[in-house]
């Protein structure tokens, strides 16, 4: 296993860290200034304030006692500097904007980070569920 490959996948692993201690500030300090992040109803935020004032918003809310798991993490190194990472997660402990509990969901996070002053930064982020019955993962 290469050093870049470690490097980038210790990323989307703080990633989940950050969002389990629910610390926004280190979370948006994954991304690059000019990164974009589509979630998974297809919110589209551009640049790392954007990002980080949603996921503020919705950490004090819906996600406030939430819990994200990565499960694997896939990545390529399509050129020099950059990496495509897409990872299973399961997230626990959502609930709606009244406050009641969901079900656990299950989705698939890719990334695009690119290596910049001696660190690998998302670049770019798209956020899918997996609707069961519709979407099954290749075993």
């Amino acid at each position: 296993m290469s050093a870049e490959f470690t490097e980038v996948t210790r990323v989307v692993e703080t990633f989940a860290e950050c969002w389990n201690r629910h610390d926004i500030d280190a979370f948006a300090e994954l991304f690059s200034e000019d990164a974009e992040f589509v979630n998974v109803v297809g919110l589209w935020w551009k640049g790392r304030a954007e990002i980080k004032a949603a996921h503020e918003f919705t950490h004090q809310t819906l996600f406030k006692k939430s819990r994200l798991t990565i499960a694997e993490v896939f990545t390529r190194f399509p050129a020099p500097q950059v990496a495509i990472t897409r990872c299973l997660w399961k997230l626990e402990g959502h609930v709606t904007p009244e406050g009641m509990p969901l079900p656990e969901r299950n989705g698939v996070l890719m990334n695009v980070l690119r290596q910049k002053d001696g660190g690998w930064f998302i670049i770019d982020s798209q956020n899918t569920d997996i609707i069961e019955g519709v979407a099954s993962m290749p075993q």
